[in-house]
């Protein structure tokens, strides 16, 4: 894992050579190893080298020939395979066993097209050809490994974080999307940042430049597209036995295919299912595999699951313990890393305590569990929809007698997404979940009406919650020179989970199970696969989701918003101020909070020393 900068003069002019290194220098926390720096032709590329594979000088990037440049960020699972068809077919020597250079020859011998579609893996990359001209963006199926691109004054400029470019073009953060951060935006766009007109490269997809106007934008993968009716339908006609055997050869082979390293790796466990289910296979091929937690201090603590997933597997556990207090110490740290407000993941910040832990225990890669909950339907609300039409029906048999009077009706009961607000939200996204909707309608229409939600449900957490989900390890993992993988989004588990029918990953049980959806078993698929790996009480453990003291235990005085960016932004008086601190909701004012931080970050250009001063002497912690 790595990070990328560069820029590309798009007349054929002289590169910025400047900027290019110095955005690789603001990112170094990406890779610690080695700081590459070259120039070909019109770019010049960037690259901090965090070492998994081939440890020695020839792996280092960027990767070059006279006429081709490559930075590359990621990993590519089926390396080998594609260096022994180029080796075989193509007569390629190589000079190192990176898979940075089997990525180099594929895109030469292959070309853009033909190497993106066979790889397996995450990965961002920028390769130019200097005969043609011609840089490729490119990056991941899924959007696990993040690249974003700006352009000004005929010079391209692209980077692996956002703050890399803004820091070196002064660039201010948009008012209107920051504050429309508070709901959430920021972290679930595939698209948008919070910097007009600095844009991320799409999941699945590249941008060609060739210096003849505007790019050329290619999708190479569509996850709407993954969905297959005969696929489905063979599925559908498998028994219990046998479908849970093949998903779980498909999740052995993918830890097997994620372990390839030349340095330790280890695994984030929480004591749920979906990390103990990973390090329980993990451990199977590497005994001596470390584990590591986040230990919660209080009620939210799950040590005691991680303790016994420990003993059951015998693996040794790393804690890191959070006081709820550290939310105040690492809140502003954090931001920064994250590059956009803490909103939707406050957990980041005991993330980025226990991916701080795993450096300094000598591990640099870690598998996780992200992407179970989003593919087999994990998450609570998910599974409670099939029970809003009994809990509606007083609802809907008082909105039947307000029938006689329609005016009356839609006046008492607007439909639900038709105010401004919600427009306006839907606005800022550029209306992205709306369009993906309307793609998986065309492909689930041979469905009925509730299968063909429940089959949606999958797509729709993939270009929804699990960006959020990406985001967050990639900064936090990033922030101490750690690599994360997902061995639940390999791309073979991934097609099977969208094709999967949701008989498979919702299933009632007499048990009560949960109080969020009684009755019914969440990611049924995955519980029953565990039953061969793990013991019955982890198997069975409900959904809790990584919580821990977070806005909602904030209290917040008058002072923290005064001469800050928002106060500047919407000219609020110190009346309104007060108005807002003493009468509104403590927790969106919290999450109104971590929008101020961001703002003063990266709007006001304050340090993170003068911010988290500030906070300490106007925000406290009541854990009670």
């Amino acid at each position: 894992m790595c990070g990328i900068a560069g820029t590309y003069a798009l007349a054929k002019g002289r590169p910025d050579l400047e900027s290019a290194r110095k955005m690789g220098e603001l990112m170094q926390h990406r890779g610690p190893d080695n700081f590459g720096f070259a120039s070909l032709g019109s770019v010049a590329m960037a690259h901090n080298r965090l070492s998994l594979l081939d440890l020695s000088d020839a792996a280092n990037q960027p990767f070059r020939t006279e006429r081709y440049l490559l930075a590359y960020n990621g990993e590519i699972y089926n390396f080998r395979q594609i260096r022994e068809r180029l080796e075989t077919e193509n007569g390629i020597k190589f000079r190192t066993t990176s898979d940075t250079e089997v990525l180099f020859q594929s895109l030469i011998v292959d070309g853009t097209d033909k190497c993106l579609l066979q790889l397996r893996g995450m990965f961002a990359f920028a390769f130019y050809d200097t005969e043609e001209d011609r840089l490729v963006l490119a990056r991941d199926r899924m959007g696990i490994k993040p690249l974003y691109y700006f352009e000004r004054a005929g010079t391209l400029y692209w980077a692996s974080e956002i703050k890399a470019i803004a820091s070196e073009l002064d660039l201010q953060p948009d008012a209107l999307r920051t504050l429309f951060a508070v709901n959430n935006l920021a972290e679930k766009s595939n698209r948008f940042t919070l910097f007009k007109g600095l844009r991320s490269v799409n999941p699945g997809s590249y941008l060609q430049f060739d210096g003849s106007g505007k790019p050329r934008s290619v999708l190479y993968y569509d996850v709407v597209d993954e969905f297959e009716p005969l696929f489905y339908e063979d599925l559908n006609r498998l028994n219990t036995v046998q479908i849970v055997s093949e998903f779980e050869e498909r999740f052995c082979k993918s830890i097997e295919s994620m372990m390839v390293s030349d340095v330790p790796v280890g695994a984030f466990v929480s004591g749920g299912i979906d990390s103990s289910m990973i390090s329980a296979v993990a451990a199977k091929r590497n005994p001596e595999i470390k584990l590591f937690t986040a230990n919660v201090v209080g009620k939210y603590s799950e040590f005691s699951d991680v303790e016994k997933l420990s003993q059951f597997i015998g693996c040794e556990v790393f804690e890191e313990r959070f006081e709820p207090e550290m939310m105040l110490r690492d809140w502003v740290d954090v931001t920064y890393f994250y590059d956009c407000p803490l909103v939707i993941h406050v957990n980041s910040i005991p993330f980025s305590n226990v991916a701080r832990l795993a450096r300094d225990s000598g591990v640099k890669a870690v598998l996780t569990g992200e992407g179970a909950d989003e593919l087999f339907i994990g998450y609570p609300p998910l599974l409670s929809q099939r029970y809003k039409s009994v809990a509606a029906l007083p609802v809907n048999l008082l909105k039947s007698f307000y029938k006689i009077s329609p005016k009356l009706h839609d006046f008492l009961f607007p439909e639900k997404g038709s105010t401004p607000m919600s427009f306006i939200n839907k606005l800022v996204q550029g209306f992205e979940l709306e369009q993906l909707e309307e793609r998986a309608d065309s492909k689930l229409v041979f469905l009925d009406s509730k299968s063909r939600s429940e089959q949606y449900l999958t797509i729709k957490m993939i270009r929804e919650h699990l960006v959020t989900l990406l985001h967050r390890n990639d900064r936090m993992g990033m922030m101490s020179s750690i690599e994360a993988r997902f061995p639940f989004l390999d791309e073979d588990i991934v097609r099977f989970a969208i094709n999967l029918p949701s008989k498979f990953k919702i299933r009632r049980t007499a048990r009560f199970h949960n109080i969020k959806h009684p009755f019914l078993i969440d990611k049924w698929i995955v519980r029953k696969a565990a039953e061969r790996h793990l013991p019955l009480s982890i198997v069975r453990k409900k959904k809790i989701g990584f919580p821990m003291y977070g806005h909602k235990y904030l209290k917040i005085d008058q002072g923290f918003f005064e001469g800050g960016w928002i106060t500047e932004s919407l000219e609020i008086g110190k009346n309104a101020q007060e108005f807002l601190t003493r009468t509104q909701d403590s927790y969106f004012v919290a999450k109104l909070a971590s929008v101020e931080i961001f703002g003063r970050l990266f709007a006001m250009g304050q340090s993170k020393e003068e911010v988290s001063s500030h906070l300490l002497e106007h925000v406290r912690v009541n854990a009670s």
